[in-house]
């Protein structure tokens, strides 16, 4: 794709035409991207989050009901999550009705 676009403006401008600016120059998040790209990822969040989920797991082996609890946090989390959503989904339908 990047290498019709390329083709593309050089056919159209002739000889004498500047190439077109790569990928990165037309990505407004190119140089974020750029920059995590050369940190190496840290292992401790997938460490921390595998102990967790032993933790959570022999809790749950040893008292059974705690899974329940977890159930319902979970259910909860994921239905103000929704909430949050669906008023960031409707307010730029309310924005263009009242244009």
């Amino acid at each position: 794709m990047i290498e019709d676009a390329a083709r593309q403006g050089t056919e159209a401008g002739g000889a004498g035409a500047t190439p077109p600016p790569g990928p990165m120059a037309m990505c407004p998040m190119a140089k974020m991207c750029e920059g995590m790209m050369k940190k190496s990822p840290s292992g401790l969040a997938a460490m921390v989050a595998g102990i967790m989920l032993i933790v959570v797991g022999a809790l749950i082996f040893v008292e059974p009901r705690i899974l329940v609890w977890l159930a319902a946090a979970a259910l909860v989390l994921v239905g103000i999550m929704l909430l949050v959503m669906a008023k960031l989904i409707r307010r730029p339908g309310i924005q263009l009705r009242d244009r």
